[in-house]
């Protein structure tokens, strides 16, 4: 419970999300206001027939407001500069959805900066904050391809198989186009692969519909390898999974998800990349059909098929650490889980908190012949989480256990914790139209709260950081300046118009006066 009542705090975030100005995309950097820039449609940048970019070097600039209204192709040797700033604008193309895909060997430079992020949205949106984060699925979105490993198999039998084992083709896209496919034969894998820098990237309103159960991701990674930068990129409203990791090296960090209709985490075909920093929001409207948001945390796969094992597929074997994942809520019928751990996935989750979910951990088919059953072979490790009013922290084979050898390694070998509440604030009201805060979540812990035993190993991508969760404790929030959560005000709601709350745990009180007495006589240089 909130120390200020939440009709007070109510009554200053209404008029803060209500009187959101349109960010001054850019200015920092030169950028003209959004409304001056000279429209440029996309098409013009393409080939008519191919689609992919007339010239080998393309750069969009934030002096023109770029419309998609076509499909873009990064073709193999070719490479698409975004400066910073620059905002694009996509049309809604039902069953064909407009997207920018950069195939194998193609490359990205889509470089921005916290004060200058690089914005792609539907054509509707007016960029205010007051775009309805549930409208998702108005353009297709960003998927990347590179020729790094994937265990992608001839035999998996379903429409992305290739007859070239390690190739596949990519979700949502058609088959037969070499440029939709990703991975290398077995043997030529590239797990150096770079396909380029995704820096203070924003992706929202995407996932359109192009069939029957086929939506395009936020940012859809087939093969990518490890040479590709991503850091502070953001997923808002999108209709399918938010990040998805159809195998491949790369590693990512500083990553949103919000607002999205499926699993916000998903990583499949032998994906063994890391992943740090991760902050991802389901949205509060819990009345099922289309305004569901959210479905798991995390959906861990190993392969799309269980022969892959056989026919010498690896399975995933990613590094997570630092995540905070705010379910909608764990109490109706379809409530998700924060780990769907299946099909013989493998890999590592430290230090992360998990609220809300119907279950914490959820391992499908944990025993037997089936391979998921390594969790308990050490091979799929969850150390150290935080598990925040969920009902059921581990369920192994559809049974909640609470007991036993399982909960015992869960809890007191692999340090995993399970509370009612607390911890950081999961709870918020948002009303449509206009994304009108009257209660925010606020995801940073306490000063000297969430602290873990653990810490990311030092290997030139991980931060070390010994606390539970995606935000240090008591501190600034990485996702002000640049988010759309920023700009609406969904997180750090303590700070918003609490400026005695110097830890950020919702109160003003005799912690507060601590730390400032602490601190008293220093300077901030």
């Amino acid at each position: 419970m909130k120390t200020l009542t939440r009709m007070t705090l109510a009554a200053g975030l209404t008029v803060a999300a209500a009187g959101a100005q349109a960010q001054s995309i850019g200015a920092s950097c030169g950028c003209p206001a959004v409304s001056a820039r000279t429209q440029v449609l996309m098409s013009t940048l393409v080939d008519p027939v191919t689609k992919n970019l007339l010239n080998a070097n393309t750069t969009l600039t934030c002096n023109n407001l770029y419309v998609l209204d076509t499909r873009m192709y990064v073709n193999d040797g070719q490479d698409l500069f975004v400066e910073p700033g620059t905002v694009v604008k996509a049309n809604n193309n039902a069953g064909l959805a407009h997207a920018i895909i950069v195939a194998r060997g193609g490359q990205i430079w889509a470089n921005g900066s916290e004060s200058c992020p690089i914005i792609m949205t539907a054509a509707a949106d007016p960029l205010d904050g007051s775009y309805s984060v549930q409208n998702r699925g108005q353009w297709g979105s960003l998927i990347v391809l590179g020729r790094a490993y994937t265990n992608k198999r001839s035999a998996d039998g379903d429409p992305t198989a290739t007859a070239t084992n390690g190739v596949g083709t990519i979700e949502g896209l058609d088959a037969g186009d070499t440029r939709h496919f990703y991975g290398m034969p077995v043997g030529q894998e590239m797990n150096d692969d770079n396909s380029g820098v995704l820096r203070y990237v924003s992706l929202r309103h995407g996932g359109e519909v192009i069939g029957a159960n086929n939506e395009i991701n936020g940012l859809t990674l087939g093969g990518v390898g490890r040479g590709t930068t991503i850091d502070h990129v953001e997923v808002i409203a999108n209709l399918d999974d938010a990040f998805e990791f159809f195998g491949g090296t790369v590693n990512a960090k500083y990553l949103v998800a919000m607002h999205c209709d499926d699993d916000y985490i998903d990583w499949d075909q032998g994906y063994s990349g890391k992943i740090q920093f991760f902050y991802g929001v389901q949205g509060p409207d819990n009345g099922g059909g289309a305004l569901n948001q959210g479905d798991n945390g995390i959906e861990a796969d190993a392969d799309d098929a269980a022969t892959n094992a056989a026919n010498g597929g690896i399975p995933s074997n990613p590094t997570v650490y630092n995540a905070t994942f705010i379910a909608r809520t764990q109490t109706i019928a379809q409530a998700d889980e924060g780990i769907e751990a299946k099909e013989r996935t493998e890999g590592t989750i430290v230090n992360s908190i998990f609220t809300r979910f119907r279950s914490g951990l959820n391992l499908v088919g944990a025993t037997g012949t089936n391979a998921t059953g390594k969790w308990e072979g050490g091979l799929l490790n969850v150390k150290n989480c935080t598990f925040v009013d969920c009902s059921n922290p581990l369920r192994i084979n559809g049974v909640n256990t609470t007991s036993g050898a399982n909960w015992d390694r869960f809890t007191l070998t692999d340090g995993n914790l399970a509370i009612a509440s607390g911890l950081i604030d999961y709870t918020y009201v948002m009303t449509q139209p206009g994304n009108v805060l009257t209660d925010r979540v606020n995801p940073v812990p306490a000063a000297g709260a969430a602290t873990s035993t653990l810490n990311a190993p030092v290997d030139g991508f991980f931060t070390g950081a010994k606390y539970r969760g995606a935000f240090q404790p008591g501190a600034e929030p990485w996702t002000q300046g640049w988010t759309l959560a920023a700009q609406i005000g969904l997180d750090a709601a303590a700070a918003a118009g609490c400026t005695g709350d110097l830890n950020r745990d919702g109160q003003i009180n005799a912690a507060d006066f601590t730390l400032f007495v602490n601190a008293f006589g220093g300077n901030c240089f």
